[in-house]
């Protein structure tokens, strides 16, 4: 093909048949040289291909978020097949193994990062307070790891001593120390380095460690005591300024969650990849904000994601990147994970199984779906459980808590479990009724769906493009009464302040909290031994117009 100018951005090829292509970039060929008034793009891209090879550094990024202490593969629901399960750690470690050869035979290089929330969730992650799960995790081979909001979920010393005890190579620059006596600038926390340095095929990268700065409402009270957690974007910044000149590539990892991460990318315009969590996004492609793809692998080990960056060896600027997700649904051939791993995977199920394993009743119905403000039948269980268990007037529990969708048939103690994995004590208290309509409003009011479940009471709203405009609360088909007092139950996350919802309350007065002592998954067990074939309550507990 005779060339005369300049041949297209973009063209591909293959050359002699193998593996070789060429991304061809506006080439321009004119004026020609003397002698070459004619050459073939043939020979041309036969010219070329050596040069582009060896300025090609080709970098894999394996990456996890959100595994909740998932030791076992789970049920593959989401294909409504039959049989299939999905994911696992035995199937994680044995693919990113596979991965790593393959792409180190090929002359290409690996960096393995997970965003996050490591043990809490299962009964296996919680064994020990979730030190036995974390150290099989760090065997899965990670370079990096993001501390996640549950992982405060047993207190910051907890924390701390995960972190430290593990072996886990954790990252995270935006947690500080209290503000000093004389006023200076907090330090950071010491048990957990704001970055990482690596060298991949003579390329410098920077692993910096974020976590979302709502934390401390999230998890356990004490990460409100003694702890700042600094804003993402802000953060990153103070750390660009404290890494080494040489650094080619910084990739945050973080457990911000994908709204968040688009926001860092639009504050740091120069970033080319995030690798994220805590929003348990499955995003097959990841998605791209400016210069950045972004990326997660679902939650619960249900994939491994693979990133693929092609960068200048010289410059290490990223010359293509791409994304994609890799179904962990088939065991691996032997020999790809040891012995001595499998072994160890299946003394900690061993470990929680004899007790989990107890059938504790039946699920005879689920349910309809919910919706933005259609309340969750199994929600309006665990509030009923509380408040029975209590014997409150109301109450009131929120829809983060509730971690897993159950099926009908057999109710075992680990599907409770399962459905709510966190260590939270039934609670309750008193409040007039102008302050449980002042919380409801709170929670409600200008919100585009519902975050929490109720009981013994009705939520009156009126829907405008999917808002809400709070209107009122129902008992017993009455207006609440402003100045009656009420009992209210829910769970100690919620009233030691907890997702926001009765902050104001805590505010303006001591709220006096009578803690049953009882797990929550405790109360549902023990709800199920009068009646242990269970009817969710099907009601939608919003009315709105």
């Amino acid at each position: 093909i005779p060339l005369t100018g300049a041949f297209c951005s973009g063209t591909v090829l293959p050359i002699c048949g193998g593996t070789w292509g060429l991304e061809v970039e506006a080439v321009g060929i004119a004026p020609m040289l003397p002698g070459m008034r004619k050459m073939t793009l043939f020979a041309l891209l036969l010219a070329l291909v050596p040069l582009a090879a060896a300025d090609d550094v080709h970098l894999v990024v394996l990456h996890t978020n959100d595994i909740h202490g998932q030791v076992l593969p789970r049920p593959a629901t989401w294909l409504q097949k039959e049989g299939v399960t999905s994911g696992g750690l035995v199937r994680l470690a044995a693919k990113v193994a596979e991965v790593r050869a393959a792409v180190e035979a090929e002359g290409g290089h690996v960096l393995v990062l997970d965003g996050g929330d490591w043990f809490q969730g299962t009964p296996e992650g919680s064994v020990d307070g979730g030190l036995p799960f974390v150290r099989l995790l760090t065997q899965v081979g990670y370079d990096a790891m993001a501390i996640g909001n549950h992982e405060f979920d047993l207190g910051v010393a907890h924390a701390q001593e995960i972190v430290t005890s593990s072996g886990v190579l954790a990252v995270c620059s935006n947690i500080r120390g209290a503000q000093s006596p004389g006023g200076a600038f907090p330090a950071r926390v010491d048990w957990a380095p704001a970055f990482r340095l690596f060298e991949r095929g003579g390329i410098e990268i920077a692993v910096v460690g974020l976590v979302a700065p709502e934390t401390p409402y999230i998890t356990h009270k004490s990460a409100r005591e003694g702890l700042l957690f600094e804003q993402p974007a802000e953060e990153l910044a103070r750390v660009r300024g404290e890494l080494p000149e040489s650094v080619d590539l910084i990739i945050p990892l973080t457990h911000c969650g994908v709204e968040e991460d688009r926001e860092l990318s639009e504050a740091h315009p120069d970033l080319r990849l995030i690798v994220g969590g805590h929003s348990h996004s499955f995003l097959r492609n990841g998605v791209r904000s400016g210069q950045a793809l972004i990326v997660q692998a679902g939650s619960k080990a249900s994939a491994l994601g693979r990133v693929d960056l092609h960068l200048d060896s010289e410059s290490g600027e990223v010359l293509k990147s791409s994304a994609r997700l890799i179904d962990l649904y088939e065991d691996p051939p032997d020999g790809l994970v040891s012995m001595e791993f499998v072994a160890q995977v299946d003394a900690l199920v061993a470990a929680g199984e004899e007790a989990m394993g107890v059938v504790v009743g039946e699920l005879v119905d689920l349910g309809p779906e919910s919706g933005a403000f259609r309340s969750m039948p199994i929600g309006n269980w665990m509030a009923d459980v509380m408040r029975r268990a209590t014997g409150a007037d109301v109450g009131v529990h929120n829809r983060g808590g509730i971690r897993k969708r159950l099926s009908v048939g057999p109710l075992t103690r680990r599907d409770l479990f399962e459905v709510m994995p966190f260590d939270n004590t039934v609670v309750s208290f008193e409040l007039s009724g102008a302050e449980l309509t002042q919380m409801m409003r709170s929670a409600t009011h200008g919100r585009n769906q519902a975050n929490l479940e109720v009981s013994g009471m009705l939520i009156e709203l009126a829907l405008e493009r999917g808002e809400a405009s709070f209107r009122n609360v129902w008992i017993d088909g009455r207006p609440v009464e402003p100045g009656r007092t009420y009992r209210l139950a829910t769970n100690s996350f919620l009233s030691d302040g907890g997702d926001g919802v009765f902050r104001d309350l805590a505010d303006q007065r001591d709220l006096e909290v009578l803690d049953s002592g009882t797990f929550v998954r405790e109360a549902m067990e023990r709800d199920l031994v009068g009646s242990p074939r269970l009817f969710l309550p099907i009601e939608n507990r919003f009315v709105t117009r």
